[in-house]
This record gives structure tokens, C-alpha cells and sequence, in this order.
């Protein structure tokens, strides 16, 4: 570990780790095939996974290691806010491949689908249940880690920071149970039609990086019960909220139009409201539309191909 004194920045010598973790995430990855093929390698995945673990642990000590003795000059600082934030971005285009084929499938369902949105035979989960509560979850967790950023910036390293990230770190935990407990409960699987399919990515890559924020949380309270971080030095802990934060904002874009609006409920409630009272057209004036009525025996006669018409 030699800095040039004549250079703004450092550059580290030849590190194992990322080889270490690469060959780890390829060997997740192929056990995440072979699992989806109903062929899985729980050797593959536990042996890929504990190299995962301690290839990222040995990496990030190498970083911190470098930053106590002062090899991260406010160049090198400046230049690892930049990768965190075009990260994040990334991660932005990463979600916003699955949203862009959700709205693909759910504005213009496919005569696969039966032309409807959801597809017939999906009971979508209802979002004043379970998906509230994660929803209140991750939104509380947003809260008390902001809180817990407030307090470090005003040098209280004793009670803010600790009972902020604790709390912060107890909901990304209690998110994720609950999450596998809806999953448990739901009545359709990832086979079932395109909604299933994209339901699951969505939601389980979600719970990925729930499950990335969490340790990332754990790895900044170890450091704080350090005293690694003070009012003016805690990249690392600004980098993990800014991710946290990200993650909070994908959620509620998720529950707002997975759950609630194409999930069918959004205009369930606006029908039960109004008692079915809804409509000011008649059947000629009715153009194709994306929505797909949950229960039949509700639809308007209009709705109903006329008997004439029938084969």
C-alpha cells in the first residue's frame, strides 16, 4: 500500500477478491438455473455463497484498512460518490427493464392472456393486506435512517445513529420474512402467465437488494460501534442510505401499480363505491380496453357479447 505523493488519487495493488467474487456470483448463478429446472445444487449454492461472503468481507476490510491510513484523499472520496450514485442509476435501468414489460403486458394484453389484464385464472394479492404492511415497513425504515444521518451530522455518536440503523435494520429483516410468507400464500407461481412471471422478478429482485441494503446496514452499525465514522467522514454510511433510500422508492412504485392499480383493485374499490353505478356509455360508443373486469357476474350488459353475435 504506496501512494504516489505526486498523485491525486490511489491505486491499489493486485487484489484476489474480485476474481473471489466473480467466480462466486457465476457459481450463484448457475445454482439459481439448476434450481429453476427443478435439478438444484444446494453444494453449488452453499459453497458459492460462504465464498461470497468472505471474498466481499475480506474486499471491504482491505477498502476500510486503506481509508484509516489515508490513502482515500477527497479526490478519491469524490470518485467513489460518483461510482455509488451511476451504481444506483444502474440499478434504476436494472428495475426499469421488468417495469417497462409489467406496462407492455398490462396496457395491451395479448389474445394469449384473453385479452385481459390480470390474465383469467390470477387472484392478485390483495394491497390492503400483507403489502401494506411492508409498504408502512420500508417507509418507517426510510424515516429512522434519515434520522439516524441527521444525528451523526450533529455529533451524536452514542443514541441517534444506534437506535436508527437498530430499527432501520429490525424492518429490513421482519420486510423480507414477510415477503417469503406472502409468497407462501399466494395461489400462483412463476409459470402462471406472464404476470406471475413478472411479478415474482419484480418482487424478488426487490427482496435481493432488501436483503443487500440489510447487511449493508449491519456493516455500517459494526463500523459506527467502532467509531470508524464522525460528522464529516462516513461516505460509506451516506452511500448505504442513498441505496436504502432507492430501495424504499422502487417499493412504493411497485405496491402503487402491481398490487394496487393493475392488480385489478384500484378499480374494484372505485366500482364498490360508486355500487356499480359507474357507467355513462352504452355498448355502441364502447371502445377496446385493457382492463378486465375481477368478477363477471358485476359487468354491465354492454359488456357481454349480445346474443346475435353469438356463434
Amino acid at each position: 500500500m504506496n501512494r504516489n505523493p505526486y498523485s491525486r488519487y490511489y491505486v491499489p495493488g493486485p487484489s484476489p477478491w474480485p476474481f473471489f467474487v466473480a467466480i462466486s456470483a457465476n457459481g450463484m448463478a448457475v445454482g439459481l438455473i439448476l434450481w429453476l429446472h427443478r435439478t438444484p445444487s444446494f453444494l453449488l449454492m452453499g459453497m458459492s455463497l460462504v465464498c461470497m461472503l468472505l471474498s466481499t468481507f475480506s474486499w471491504w476490510r482491505d477498502l476500510i484498512r486503506e481509508g484509516d491510513i489515508g490513502f482515500h484523499t477527497r479526490f478519491v472520496i469524490k470518485s467513489f460518490r460518483d461510482g455509488v450514485a451511476l451504481f444506483i442509476l444502474s440499478e434504476v435501468m436494472f428495475f426499469f427493464t421488468f417495469f417497462w414489460t409489467f406496462f407492455h403486458n398490462a396496457l395491451s394484453p395479448s389474445c394469449e392472456l384473453g385479452m385481459r389484464w390480470p390474465p383469467p385464472g390470477i387472484r392478485t394479492p390483495n394491497p390492503s393486506s400483507t403489502s401494506l404492511f411492508e409498504t408502512g415497513l420500508l417507509i418507517s425504515s426510510g424515516l429512522f435512517v434519515t434520522q439516524a444521518h441527521k444525528s451523526m451530522r450533529l455529533k451524536d455518536y452514542d443514541v441517534g445513529p444506534f437506535i436508527g440503523l437498530v430499527v432501520t435494520i429490525v424492518c429490513g429483516t421482519v420486510f423480507f420474512l414477510v415477503q417469503l410468507r406472502e409468497y407462501y400464500w399466494n395461489s400462483y407461481t412463476i409459470a402462471d402467465s406472464v404476470y406471475g412471471s413478472v411479478f415474482y422478478l419484480l418482487t424478488g429482485f426487490h427482496g435481493m437488494h432488501v436483503v443487500v441494503g440489510t447487511i449493508w446496514l449491519m456493516v455500517s452499525l459494526v463500523r459506527l460501534w467502532r467509531g470508524e465514522f464522525s460528522s464529516q467522514r462516513h461516505l460509506g454510511f451516506e452511500a448505504c442510505i442513498w441505496y436504502w433510500h432507492f430501495v424504499d422508492v422502487v417499493w412504493v412504485a411497485l405496491w402503487c401499480l402491481v398490487y394496487v392499480w393493475f392488480g385489478g383493485w384500484l378499480y374494484m374499490w372505485w366500482f364498490k363505491m360508486w355500487d356499480g353505478d359507474v357507467y355513462t356509455f352504452k355498448y355502441p360508443d364502447v371502445k377496446p380496453s385493457w382492463y378486465a373486469y375481477i368478477q363477471e357476474e358485476h359487468a354491465p350488459s354492454w359488456y357481454k357479447v349480445p346474443d346475435h353475435l353469438k356463434a
